[in-house]
């Protein structure tokens, strides 16, 4: 499960279920639907010139499901969350079962924030040793570990991408 904490509050958008302190948090289970099935993808570039193709979590539910349950990454693959305004945001990242970088990215579409190596959960990880970060964006973008540095992406560096 993973959490999406907007201002302090606890929003099913980006997170996935319940708070970890709820009785409602759901254990880790096999998911019902074939994750990213039906979510749109779009070319992202970046400074230097390269580009990926990126899914796009832009609902509630999309946002909520994310990346959990996958097991691998490619390094030429993303997800970009898209969210209605620019906003603090944080995410818990239950169930993602892959270690992630996570560029937080604001509505002038430049990086305000670059989380490399955000370590996986896995179905054992305790609520409160589960990983989570945050910072201000309109969009959160996620790659597989180690592809943030490989590219050389850094706070203030502007992103193309046309969500």
């Amino acid at each position: 499960m993973r959490r999406l904490l907007p201002l302090g509050l606890l929003l099913a958008a980006a997170c996935k279920g319940p708070a970890p302190d709820s009785p409602a948090a759901p254990q880790a289970a096999a998911p019902s639907v074939v994750v990213g099935a039906r979510l749109r993808r779009l070319p992202l570039g970046f400074p230097n010139g390269s580009r990926i193709s990126v899914e796009v979590a832009e609902d509630e539910r999309s946002r909520e499901l994310g990346l959990m349950f996958r097991t691998v990454l490619e390094p030429d693959y993303g997800m970009l969350f898209v969210f209605p305004d620019e906003q603090e945001l944080q995410f818990w990242m239950k169930n993602t079962f892959v270690d992630l970088d996570m560029l937080f990215i604001g509505a002038d579409r430049r990086i305000t924030v670059v989380h490399a190596n955000v370590p996986r959960s896995r179905p054992d990880t305790s609520d409160q040793a589960v990983a989570r970060r945050g910072g201000r964006g309109r969009y959160v973008l996620e790659l597989a570990a180690g592809e943030a540095k490989r590219r050389g992406l850094r706070a203030g560096d502007l992103l193309d991408f046309a969500p």
